[in-house]
């Protein structure tokens, strides 16, 4: 008791002083991040500095590239432009010094690699773009390193510079609004057009210079907006504004009378002013950051000089008391051990006879001894922190543990009673229970103590006299019964046998005779392995009879191998048969045949992975085979035209023509095991050849191409088909990829096949895709897209009555075809000014002639709201609609056909006509006929110019005419290329045709 008083006297004169300490490590810990958070939120200052210098000279570049691309000034030597790259490199490399020294600012890798990529850019590259690209590059930059500097606020904990900073954020946006008002007024006073992109640009330049003024003056402290209000005035700036105000009021006149020098010069000047406010911003913010580093210094070095005092008082007292204390307590101490090893004994004598356990008040077990854990089968750690419960068996009644708690509980009494657990493994054992609550000075619960001893034994002998006194011989014969009817349903409905610890069989019913094909005497006394009957499937994992003989029930499916040696698969369950010793004396083995379920699955997988048109391998067989093969390459084929049969034989005369060509394939190559055949979609189909060699496969294909050519019957009708082919010996990973490559190759350069190499990659057509936009672009611009009037000529007096508008580039001295560029000009905005052009054109042409011409529209076109707008206005402004046709070009796939229907019944009202082009090709349907309700129906001229000599072609014609009449259609023959065709397209009542090689500008 004396230690003890001594040790809380000591405790009571060191907790505060540890307090006091504790709390100035506290503030200390809390300056020290403060101090930390400053020099953070310096560096993002500094950051902000650095990447800002660099918005401001990008500006200016961008400003004086603009200029230069507009005036067509395309010298990369330009005086003023080499200062402005040279300005903005020294600033890059002092912003990547600055981000460089921080590696955990913020994302400074993405920050240096944009930086690298600037400082590469090439100033002959920029000038070659248009003026749009130039400042979309230049913009683009600023955009990012702007939001860079805008989430700066987010990264610092100091509100007062995080204003500064916010408001800095706004002054720079409205700053790059300003300088992409100057690059837009440096091109649009050099080039004097105000075309409406940039026109748009700069308005939207204009608001949102106005609206981060706005939050700029509202953010920014007072003392820094009186500086602004200072600084950001005089004769540039209103020169600035007048030129900007000018601009927006007389957009429409061609010339505003300003010089683009000018405005470059007093527009830099304006920015210059507000650049001067940034520094000024910055100067402030920094002033004020190491104003708080030295206070916040200062507070550190007295906190730590406070705390080193402290500490040494606290050693020095803690020193005095000690000493005291132990001087005062070696007696105390001794009898202490000699107590501690007495109780130690104790605690062994009771450990070593009983199953001892310790609960807390709420029944949360704090310790147990060995003997428990030996008898539960749980570890101590597996038992502490858990409640008796875990060890409860099910046969225990609730009554029994509400007495129990009712006693230690409420009563503070010891409870003793016989309680039945379940240990780990699941086997059940008795112990009679002594549990003592322990109570403290006050009279609470401390915990509960429980020592029980193992009585499974007697109880077992106990049950086993009951049990034989009870049983009588009626309840005998009758339990024999019960046993011989649970025997008989089991033995009829499942197979069954039974095999001995060592794994013998010593019984097989009689469906496992005769499933398996062996008699009874063949089994018994026989192993089961040795048999074949435990041979687990591949996908069980583990050692069946290891498992079931630690006294575990195994489920699973094992293939078993009858005394033909074929194979049945089983659903198995192996149970252990225990002793009253729960000793295995045997085990019981139950199976359910599930062979016809497994070969099920065998066929729904091969079934999956066929064809179910052709009987060969489908795209799932494909990707299998070509992951599990080596030193493979691949032939894809693809039927010629097999939509144009589709369309006018039906998908069922077009599934006979699919079989018809894989049985040819197929055959081919039938002994051939190193040589496998697919049907890949459609009317594809894959071939894959294993170790062949070039030159092997190439043969064979040209046997397969000329056996597909030879002429067939289908349903009483001769065949000739064809077949592309594209071939690749190419990487696995890409050698389907570079095959269909060559076959898409093969169809354009119309050949029957070719093999994939580099030079016909389609990257080539990227680089040429690249070029024809920077072709387009400068044909737009300098009005070299051009338009071309075809006649078309009216097949009973041979009189030209209408014209096609057809859209040419003008290349330098060149006439370049639609075929090279208008695809490319698909995929940019160009293709839709390119519609635009050839209508105004059009309209110009014959405004004042009174024939009819037609004018080729894409459903693009027609979807595209902008172009619509402008044919209906084009429309109202001429009047002539009564005399424009618009062919709409049938190989396109309507998916928004009720779009199509309501551009043509608003074109309908100005009495325009309707046009299907190129029917017969493609998506050809006669729904869309009668749907659209189209005045003319031109045929594709890859029909016309075979219908001499090609049966199916003049077939596919004369139904087309025949159909079209009856819907009240004109008709009108492409290619018509020689006199015989022109007899059969009179013959055939076709009303117009075009005339071939005499396209020519009226």
């Amino acid at each position: 008791m004396k230690l003890d008083l001594k040790a809380r006297l000591l405790f009571l004169i060191m907790v505060p002083l540890f307090f006091v300490i504790l709390l100035s490590s506290l503030i200390l810990f809390e300056i020290y991040n403060d101090k930390k958070n400053l020099e953070f939120t310096k560096h993002h200052i500094l950051e902000a500095e650095a990447i800002s210098k660099v918005i401001h000279y990008m500006q200016i570049e961008r400003g004086i590239t603009s200029g230069l691309i507009a005036s067509k000034n395309l010298d990369q030597n330009d005086e003023k432009l080499l200062e402005a790259k040279e300005n903005l490199n020294k600033a890059i490399e002092n912003a990547k010094n600055i981000i460089s020294q921080c590696t955990v600012c913020r994302n400074n890798a993405d920050t240096l690699s944009r930086f690298d990529k600037i400082r590469a850019r090439n100033n002959s590259d920029l000038l070659n773009l248009s003026t749009i690209n130039a400042r979309a590059y230049y913009t683009k930059n600023i955009s990012f390193f702007l939001d860079l500097i805008k989430s700066t606020p987010t990264q610092m904990d100091d509100k007062e510079n995080r204003n500064y900073i916010q408001a800095y954020g706004y002054l720079i946006s409205a700053k790059e609004a300003l300088g992409q008002t100057r690059a837009i007024l440096v091109e649009l006073f050099t080039s004097k057009e105000y075309l409406d992109d940039p026109f748009t640009a700069f308005k939207e330049g204009l608001r949102i210079y106005a609206l981060e003024t706005k939050n700029f003056k509202s953010a920014a402290p007072m003392d820094m907006l009186n500086f602004y209000y200072d600084v950001y005035r005089g004769e540039a700036v209103d020169e600035t504004f007048k030129m900007i105000d000018l601009a927006v009021k007389k957009r429409y006149e061609v010339d505003l009378g300003v010089e683009p020098s000018y405005w470059f010069e007093k527009s830099t000047q304006t920015i210059n002013l507000l650049k001067k406010v940034e520094d000024e911003i910055f100067s402030d913010v920094k002033i004020l950051i190491n104003d708080k580093l030295d206070f916040a210094s200062y507070k550190l070095i007295t906190l730590v000089a406070f705390l080193v005092i402290s500490f040494i008082v606290v050693t020095i007292l803690m020193i005095l008391i000690v000493r005291k204390i132990l001087f005062s307590a070696d007696s105390l101490e001794r009898e202490y051990d000699n107590s501690q090893a007495l109780l130690e004994q104790y605690k062994s004598t009771v450990d070593g006879s009983f199953i001892v356990s310790k609960t807390d008040p709420d029944g949360i077990i704090t310790y147990v001894n060995d003997e428990f854990c030996k008898l539960s089968g749980y570890s101590k750690e597996e038992l502490i922190g858990k409640t008796h419960s875990i060890m409860r068996h099910p046969d225990m009644s609730k009554e029994i543990f509400t007495d129990m708690w009712h006693t230690i509980k409420d009563l503070k009494k010891p409870w003793v009673g016989d309680i039945k657990n379940l240990s780990k493994d699941g086997s059940a054992n008795w112990l009679r229970a002594i549990i003592n609550p322990i109570l403290d000075s006050d009279g609470n619960v401390v915990e509960y103590i429980g020592m029980r001893t193992d009585i499974t034994q007697q109880k077992e002998i106990t049950r086993y006299f009951e049990n034989q006194l009870k049983i009588s011989t009626k309840n005998f014969d009758f339990s024999m019964h019960l046993s011989k009817e649970y025997e008989h349903a089991i033995d009829s409905s499942t197979i069954l046998s039974r095999v001995d610890k060592y794994g013998n069989i010593t019984y097989a019913n009689d469906k496992f005779l005769e499933i398996s094909g062996y008699s009874l005497d063949e089994l018994v006394g026989k192993s089961q392995s040795a048999m074949g009957q435990c041979e687990a499937a591949k996908e069980e994992s583990g050692d069946v009879w290891q498992e079931v003989s630690s006294g575990k029930i195994w489920h699973g499916i094992i293939r078993n191998k009858t005394k033909s040696g074929k194979d049945f698969w089983a659903k198995t369950t192996i149970v252990p048969i225990k002793d009253l010793n729960n000793e295995i004396i045997e085990y019981l083995v139950i199976k359910f045949d599930i062979t016809e379920i497994v070969e099920q699955r065998k066929e729904f997988e091969r079934i999956a992975k066929t064809d179910s048109l052709t009987g060969c391998g489908n795209r799932f067989r494909l990707n299998y085979d070509m992951q599990e093969l080596e030193n493979i390459s691949v032939a894809v084929f693809n039927i010629d035209n097999f939509r144009q049969i589709n369309d006018f034989y039906g998908h069922q005369f077009g599934d006979l023509i699919i079989k018809s060509t894989a049985d040819k394939i197929y055959a081919l190559f039938l002994q051939d095991d190193n040589f496998r055949f697919y049907r890949l979609q459609g009317d594809e189909f894959v071939a894959i050849a294993i170790d062949y060699s070039k030159e092997l496969l190439i043969e064979k294909v040209k046997q397969i191409l000329a056996a597909i050519k030879e002429k067939f019957t289908i349903k009483d009708e001769e065949m000739l088909i064809s077949c592309t082919c594209g071939i690749s010996f190419e990487d696995k990973e890409h050698l389907l990829s570079t095959a269909n490559m060559a076959l898409k190759v093969a169809k354009k350069s119309n050949v029957d096949f070719l093999v994939y190499s580099e030079e016909i990659s389609l990257n080539r057509q990227y680089e040429s895709n690249i070029t024809w936009t920077k072709k387009l672009s400068n044909a737009l611009k300098e009005k070299n897209i051009i338009t071309y009037y075809q006649p078309i000529v009216n097949n009973s007096d041979l009189s030209y009555e209408k014209y096609e508008c057809l859209v040419r580039m003008r290349d330098g001295k060149k006439i370049i075809s639609p075929y090279f560029f208008l695809d490319v000009a698909k995929q940019t905005r160009q293709y839709f000014d390119i519609t635009k052009t050839v209508v105004y054109q059009a309209f110009e042409m014959f405004k004042e002639k009174d024939v009819e011409f037609s004018i080729n529209l894409s459903i693009l076109d027609m979807l595209e709201p902008d172009v619509s707008r402008y044919i209906l206005s084009m429309l109202e402004k001429y009047d002539i609609g009564s005399r424009v046709v618009f062919e709409i070009v049938e190989s396109e796939y309507m998916e928004n056909f009720e779009g199509v229907m309501s551009f043509i019944s608003e074109v309908k009202k100005y009495n325009c006509k309707i046009a299907i082009d190129d029917f017969g090709t493609g998506y050809s349907n006669f729904e869309y006929l009668i749907k659209l309700k189209a005045d003319y129906l031109k045929i594709d001229g890859s029909i016309i110019k075979n219908i001499d000599k090609d049966e199916n072609a003049f077939l596919v014609v004369s139904t087309i005419v025949e159909f079209s009449k009856k819907l009240g259609m004109k008709t009108i023959a492409e290619y018509v290329e020689n006199e015989a065709i022109f007899k059969i397209v009179k013959e055939l009542g076709i009303d117009y045709e075009t005339v071939q090689n005499s396209v020519s500008i009226w």
